[in-house]
């Protein structure tokens, strides 16, 4: 085997344990086999040092760090004129393993994409029609559990953003479980969205229950009005906007002076891998759009002739942002 095709694979077994070691899964047995691999060759513990490293340093790589990388940017992208030597391990190995790496991390925090009744790719959106006559049209990057009785209606919505329309049954309470709380239904349409430390919920029509984590309840949110609640807290109701909310039943955005980290996260879920923010002082940025999730290269486009930042692709499934 070529020497440079040896140490991309060995680059991309270290992102693999990286990954692996990073997870809330990780198992003893995962640890004796990271033990094994790190001591069969001296090559091993070189490569685990580099992807740490190359890792560790995302946040304050900036345009002079990934010059190098050989690929294509998104957007225009002026390389400059001095360049970085490599180390052992190529660039390009290194992106191959911080992509892998990215990829792999992600399964571990979606898992309950693997239990989920129905789920929708990163872009798509859906459709269910349940026994009952409800309806739930899925947002992009959602994963949705479907558990009916005699009794009762059960939703779990383990990740994602959901627009429910609940046919009428006294006999059976119709409620969604988030990963922070419950909403039940009162003859209603309302909204679901989860974010990574809370839920929001907006109601359409009528009214919901909703109930935190910690048992904080909120009896009945009326229509027009939105709540977020979280693991230990409810917030108060405030008046909704309904248009920009349900914008995105029609494969649209709106942002009106949002931070530009929260802008990214959103587009994140329209996209296959991940958009990276690597400087702080740009997170903040404020952006105010109508962006199509049908196509985020666009959106990217226009945040780089908005604000002082470069957009650089270092694979398919990687663009990092950094501040010009």
């Amino acid at each position: 085997m070529p020497e440079s095709n040896r140490q991309d694979k060995t680059a991309t077994q270290a992102a693999y344990w990286q990954a692996q070691l990073s997870s809330d899964l990780v198992t003893e047995q995962h640890l004796r086999e990271f033990e094994l691999w790190l001591d069969d060759r001296p090559e091993n513990k070189i490569a685990w040092q580099e992807v740490n490293a190359f890792w560790a340093g995302l946040d304050s790589l900036t345009e002079a760090d990934i010059a190098d990388v050989t690929s294509s940017p998104v957007i225009a992208f002026k390389r400059p004129d001095r360049i970085r030597p490599s180390s052992r391990y190529t660039r390009p190995a290194l992106a191959m393993a911080a992509s892998l790496l990215l990829m792999v991390s992600l399964v571990y925090t979606q898992s309950g994409f693997y239990f989920a009744d129905y789920t929708t790719a990163p872009g798509k959106q859906r459709n269910v029609i349940l026994a009952d006559g409800s309806e739930i049209t899925m947002n992009t990057d959602t994963a949705i559990s479907v558990d009916y009785s005699t009794q009762h209606r059960q939703i779990t919505l383990h990740d994602g953003e959901a627009y429910f329309v609940v046919a009428a049954d006294a006999k059976r309470p119709f409620e969604v479980q988030t990963h922070s709380g419950q909403v039940r239904a009162l003859g209603t349409e309302f909204n679901i969205k989860t974010g990574q430390n809370d839920v929001t919920v907006t109601v359409y029509q009528h009214a919901v229950r909703v109930t935190a984590e910690n048992g904080k309840t909120l009896e009945s949110l009326p229509e027009g009005q939105q709540v977020a609640f979280s693991n230990d807290a409810l917030s108060a109701a405030t008046t909704a906007n309904l248009q920009r909310g349900q914008a995105w039943r029609k494969q649209r955005m709106i942002f009106q002076d949002r931070p530009l980290a929260e802008v990214i996260a959103e587009l994140n879920r329209c996209r296959s891998g991940r958009i990276i923010v690597m400087n702080n002082d740009i997170k903040t940025l404020p952006i105010t759009g109508v962006f199509s999730t049908d196509d985020t290269n666009i959106a990217l486009l226009t945040i780089e002739q908005s604000l002082p930042v470069t957009v650089t692709k270092i694979t398919e499934k990687l663009v990092l942002l950094s501040a010009k």
